[in-house]
């Protein structure tokens, strides 16, 4: 008989994440979202599905207080939300996403792996490329723009020319010329504002993790720098920033730095995360639904 419990305890809500999670992608490791759960605690409410002693399904949500709702587990930098399973426990997912909340819940950037999920209406899009063919950046070129005039033209807007123009990697002390550049160019919009928001960065740098971090300098100052992560096949291109006063095209030559890397890098999929920001489209990504599941009390 199935029994779900909900968990509030910090310590169990780990074990239960860590014995539940496929670690399948970087939101699905308990290390990566603690960095940015410690600096905003909120009370856990991990819905838990037992059969007989043994845990088989995990929805990890916690109370965000000022909103007052539940929402998933350290949401607020995560996309690929979803419940863990026990393998042949899956159909236990309307169960979950079903049971009486003590809170409106709003769930957001959720996977539609599952046709309960894929049902609900839909948020965004992750933007991505599949690059696992890929032995090089022309090859890229070639399947992106098929047209030779196009390819050309994109090409060209991706190369500095005239520009005292270099490519600067894994010199991490640019954390702090990521998030400077991002305040600068976004204001009040950006998410690298405060302390609060900054130190999960720093922490995420200790873990033991695969992380590159890519800035372009030009005329000796640094105008865009980025920070990702390789993570079983996929590079995780995670936070940016830029200055496009003395090169418009700076975030391109950040954007074709960091792909160049990834497919260097041998990896299979360059993931540029949720939303199209007015750019991603440009690099003909592909797209993979996120969904949203909203229930009030």
């Amino acid at each position: 008989m199935i029994e779900i419990k909900v968990i509030n305890d910090l310590e169990t809500a780990k074990e239960l994440w860590n014995e539940l999670s496929p670690n399948e992608n970087i939101y699905d490791l308990w290390d990566f979202r603690y960095c940015f759960y410690k600096y905003d605690t909120q009370p856990l409410y991990f819905y838990t599905a037992y059969d007989g002693p043994r845990a088989v399904a995990l929805l990890p949500l916690q109370y965000n207080q000022e909103l007052d709702c539940l929402e998933f587990f350290a949401e607020n930098f995560m996309d690929n939300n979803r419940p863990f399973f026990v393998s042949g426990y899956e159909y236990l997912t309307d169960n979950l996403y079903n049971q009486d909340f003590p809170y409106p819940a709003k769930f957001y950037d959720l996977d539609g792996i599952d046709q309960f999920t894929r049902s609900l209406p839909l948020e965004d899009y992750i933007y991505f490329i599949d690059i696992h063919n890929f032995k090089n950046i022309e090859d890229y070129f070639l399947q992106a723009f098929p047209n030779g005039r196009k390819r050309s033209h994109f090409e060209k807007m991706c190369t500095p020319k005239n520009l005292d123009f270099k490519v600067i990697k894994n010199d991490f002390n640019d954390l702090e010329v990521i998030m400077d550049l991002s305040v600068n160019r976004f204001g009040e919009e950006s998410y690298l504002r405060t302390e609060k928001e900054r130190q999960p960065f720093y922490d995420l740098l200790k873990l033991p993790l695969n992380w590159q971090l890519v800035s372009i300098a030009i005329n000796g100052r640094k105008l865009a720098s980025s920070l990702s992560v390789i993570y079983r096949d996929t590079y995780f291109y995670l936070i940016g920033g830029w200055d496009l006063s003395e090169a418009p095209n700076i975030l391109k030559y950040l954007t074709k730095a960091n792909l160049e890397l990834a497919i260097n890098n041998r990896t299979k999929i360059f993931n540029c995360s949720v939303g199209d920001c007015n750019w991603k489209s440009y690099w003909h990504m592909d797209k993979f639904a996120q969904y949203k599941f909203i229930k009030l009390k």
